[in-house]
């Protein structure tokens, strides 16, 4: 059973990570657990009734406990689990070697089959032979592959989940493959080059363990550096001495140009501002995915009878839901 089905007075089997856990005093002065648990589909609010310090220690986030025909209970019009302690037959911690963990956390809306057939299409549209290599230095290689389709795009703000990085490139190479095809002067090539691999530091910055965490290396050394690092090594792999030098160091500087400017300003952490028509569009189409996105999920799930979303900390603001579909689906462009 997934979160998504839980529903009231119906019991709940199957197996949950624990995300959060507090040791409250109960009103009768006893303790109980204040937790939240979760799976790929979502979160859900739990209390443990006469809890000990030992079970607080035991149930940390990041366990993931097996559910036996626990009965949800409604509290203030939420669906939440409910059970007393001394029922030792409705929880059951799981052994950590018989884990996924990817199994319990949220999945990028759409198949990652799919994204990597659309990232595949514009890879192959490149013609210029010296990006392309740079492209096959990353992308030829199985395990970087495989590793690139399941690492989150962030660990908060927005694609926070499996698969977030290659949904958040596939937006961004379409957005600026529209761009491409309706402004003059674009550099078609480079710019898509740049959209595939402007975060491709983040291969290297995030980890998905008990949940998504930062590397060590993406902590003190961030995805911009980590993500001119990569390129670099792969322009010297693959760029061999039979490459003019000037497009050489023309290619290495505009292509690494794409990747430090596209946060688009100094205050949001890119070391210098766009200073290139391609390198405008790849932080427009950066950020309009990313903000787009936030707005996606709050949307998700929302009932297309309110007007207004609960404020959201993540953007600062409540949106407006007038006139909202009841469903709203992630379209990926099969288009190159």
């Amino acid at each position: 059973m997934q979160i998504k089905d839980i529903q009231a007075n119906k019991p709940v089997n199957g197996r949950f990570m624990i995300t959060d856990n507090q040791l409250r005093a109960a009103k009768n002065g006893t303790n109980y657990l204040a937790m939240k648990i979760m799976d790929s589909t979502g979160e859900l609010a739990v209390k443990v009734w006469d809890a000990s310090e030992e079970l607080f220690q035991q149930m940390s986030a990041g366990t993931v406990i097996e559910l036996e025909n626990v009965t949800p209970k409604t509290f203030k019009d939420q669906v939440q689990l409910e059970w007393d302690s001394k029922n030792i037959n409705v929880c059951h911690i799981v052994s950590e070697q018989d884990i996924d963990y990817g199994a319990f956390l949220p999945h990028a809306p759409g198949e990652l089959a799919v994204y990597w057939d659309r990232l595949f299409k514009a890879i192959e549209s490149i013609t210029d032979p010296s990006l392309k290599k740079v492209l096959q230095f990353f992308f030829e290689d199985k395990a970087f592959v495989a590793h690139f389709l399941r690492v989150p795009g962030a660990l908060k703000r927005h694609h926070a989940y499996i698969g977030g990085l290659v949904e958040h490139t596939v937006g961004v190479v379409n957005l600026c493959e529209a761009a491409a095809g309706y402004y003059p002067n674009v550099n078609r090539e480079l710019l898509l080059t740049g959209a595939i691999l402007h975060d491709i530091g983040k291969t290297r910055t995030y980890r998905i363990a008990k949940g998504f965490d930062g590397t060590n290396e993406g902590k003190l050394i961030g995805h911009l550096i980590l993500g001119v690092e990569m390129v670099e090594q792969s322009i010297a792999t693959m760029l061999g001495p039979e490459i003019d030098p000037d497009y050489r160091e023309s290619l290495r500087n505009n292509l690494i140009h794409l990747l430090v400017s596209h946060h688009g300003i100094l205050e949001w952490g890119s070391p210098v501002e766009p200073l290139t028509l391609e390198a405008c569009i790849l932080h427009h189409a950066d950020n309009m995915d990313a903000d787009t996105t936030k707005f996606l999920t709050i949307i998700k799930g929302q009932d297309c009878t309110t007007e207004w979303a609960p404020y959201d900390n993540g953007l600062g603001r409540s949106i407006y839901l007038n006139n909202l579909s009841p469903k709203v689906e992630r379209k990926i462009s099969e288009g190159v």
